[in-house]
């Protein structure tokens, strides 16, 4: 019985951790991100509208944060490595394919 409970502990901690590294990597990717698109911007003629910046700075860091809180819960609650690991590259190809869409819409105003 402590021996399942030291693994259940174990598993949570590891969870935790998981979970703040992908933060932490969520972090940096949405800091890239924001890089890409000063420079991007850079050579605009004209001003961009501001709804613009809002699809990058709120659309690209969501579906990152929403997938360092699933992964890591899905890891303690014991599922199935396939869910953990779509899950994750699910959130990554959804963050990736909205900056794609920002960088269709600024092929317009550019």
């Amino acid at each position: 019985m402590n021996e399942n409970a030291a693994n259940d502990r174990s598993r949570i901690l590891t969870g935790i951790i998981t979970g703040i590294v992908l933060l932490f990597l969520t972090a940096g990717a949405t800091s890239l991100a924001v890089f890409m698109v000063s420079i991007l911007v850079f050579g605009c003629t004209h001003s961009l509208p501001e709804w613009l910046y809002y699809i990058v700075f709120f659309g690209v860091p969501l579906p990152l944060i929403f997938t360092s809180i699933i992964v890591p819960y899905l890891y303690i609650k014991k599922q199935k490595a396939v869910w953990i690991i779509l899950s994750l590259i699910s959130g990554i190809l959804l963050s990736c394919f909205i900056f794609f869409i920002w960088f269709l819409i600024l092929t317009q105003y550019c």
